[in-house]
Formats: C-alpha cells, sequence, structure tokens
C-alpha cells in the first residue's frame, strides 16, 4: 500500500481496504472506525492476530473515539517514518545532484544511446545500489 506524506493517500488505501478479498488485510489497512469496528465484530480471532503487526488495533474495544484517535496518530507515524525514509534517499542522492550539471554538458548533443551509456556508467559510480534504512 502507498503510505506517503500526502494525507489524501489514506482515503484511498481506506478505500482499497474495503475492495480487498482477504479479511486480514482489510484489517492490517482499513482506515475506518466503522469497517474496523465490524470487522473486529466478525472476526475476533483475526484482530488479536494482528495487533502484534498493527498496534492501533488494540483500540477497538475503548470505543470509536479511542480508534479514531489511534488510527489518526498511527497516520502520523506513517508519515513520520516516509519523511525519514525520503530523507535517506535525498542524502544518498547528493553527489548524483552535485554531478548532474556537469553530467548534462557532457551529454548534450550526443545520440541518446551514448548519452544513455554515459549517464548509466556515472550513475553506477555515483548512487548506491541500496540505501540502509530504505525500502529493500
Amino acid at each position: 500500500m502507498k503510505k506517503t506524506n500526502r494525507e489524501k493517500d489514506y482515503a484511498v488505501i481506506g478505500e482499497l481496504a474495503r475492495r480487498m478479498p482477504d479479511v486480514d488485510d482489510q484489517i492490517l489497512y482499513s482506515r475506518s472506525t466503522r469497517d474496523l469496528i465490524a470487522l473486529a465484530e466478525q472476526h475476533p480471532d483475526r484482530v488479536r492476530c494482528l495487533v502484534e503487526k498493527r498496534p492501533a488495533l488494540m483500540a477497538i474495544e475503548q470505543g470509536r473515539e479511542a480508534l479514531e484517535a489511534a488510527l489518526d496518530a498511527e497516520r502520523r507515524r506513517l508519515i513520520r517514518a516516509n519523511e525519514e525514509r525520503l530523507a535517506l534517499y535525498m542524502e544518498a542522492a547528493r553527489p548524483w545532484a552535485a554531478a548532474w550539471p556537469a553530467l548534462a554538458r557532457q551529454m548534450d548533443g550526443l545520440v541518446l544511446p551514448k548519452a544513455h551509456q554515459l549517464m548509466v556508467r556515472r550513475a553506477e559510480a555515483l548512487l548506491p545500489f541500496a540505501v540502509p534504512g530504505g525500502w529493500p
């Protein structure tokens, strides 16, 4: 699921969760207190099993307001985690950004295959193949 810094992504996640055929996925991704409460009534054993993966589910038994607060806190945590992840990628891309103006000048006037070859060589030299703490 796409979990970024944009508030509107979380509404989309909630709508997608409603369409998921697997009840565990619905429980893990739902953004609706109403849906989560109904899922907990229909599948209490699945909710108990998934609390470790999604701690906000613990608030279901405390009622709608508590669950709303837990979902809001969860969303804020996910947004902060994404901001931290993006910062890692920005830092990893710093050498590439610094080299880009000179590289763009070198590629100017080259035929596309040659420009692409040059760009790939520089990218392989400047960009990491994995970013520690980033997505696998």
